[in-house]
């Protein structure tokens, strides 16, 4: 029933947005001054508060109740960074992600969230236990990227256990694989572009497919 439910709020949110704009209003490329403000003028997040949102939003039925998803497509978000998740949701918002169907989905929820929402939601989910990864070798990429093809060490961002949090980067310890392979084929595709200054597509433009399977498996546990 939710899942109808979100259907229909999906699908009228989108006629809207084509009947008032013929089409989705992109947001400008985030710099890291407008980016910086954004998250300056962030609201102080209520985690009890954005527990109930998860709940009436029906953000739970696709990221779970304590933000681990039912089922590999939906990304998990127990644990993710509050300045990540709030980022994210006013890119949904404004547009700036529209990489697919999942994406509309997103805008269709974020459309009928104000900042405190948002930021309530990325206090709730910050607050929930974040996946570790197990002791293991970690790929060339992870630790020292790939001089040659420009591409800098993964662990220099997102941290050699994926923890995040440096240069403004997401907690991708523990994400399902799925989701992490989907981000970089987009960035590599230039489907996905909110990331700032381009890190991410430059990062993946070059990467193969073995290595995008590498990657995931790495930070996703599977491996």
């Amino acid at each position: 029933m939710k899942k109808l439910i979100l259907s229909a709020v999906v699908a009228t949110t989108l006629v809207t947005n084509v009947l008032a704009n013929d089409a989705v209003t992109t947001n400008k490329e985030w710099t890291s001054s407008s980016l910086r403000e954004a998250q300056s003028n962030r609201p102080a997040g209520d985690a009890a508060r954005g527990a109930e949102l998860n709940e009436s939003l029906m953000c739970s039925s696709c990221h779970g109740k304590q933000g681990l998803p039912p089922t590999h497509r939906w990304p998990a978000v127990a644990g993710q960074l509050e300045s990540y998740t709030y980022k994210m949701l006013l890119d949904y918002q404004s547009g700036a992600r529209n990489e697919d169907n999942r994406a509309n989905i997103m805008t269709a929820v974020a459309n009928m969230m104000s900042t405190q929402d948002m930021a309530d939601v990325a206090a709730y989910y910050a607050s929930l236990t974040a996946p570790t990864l197990q002791q293991k070798a970690a790929p060339t990429l992870v630790t020292d990227g790939d001089k040659g093809r420009l591409i800098t060490a993964c662990a220099s961002c997102h941290g050699l256990s994926g923890q995040g949090g440096i240069k403004g980067t997401p907690a991708i310890a523990g994400q399902t694989s799925e989701t992490l392979k989907r981000a970089l084929e987009m960035y590599r595709s230039g489907d996905r572009d909110s990331d700032l200054y381009s890190v991410m597509r430059q990062a993946s433009q070059t990467l193969t497919n073995s290595e995008i399977d590498s990657l995931a498996d790495y930070y996703s546990g599977n491996n």
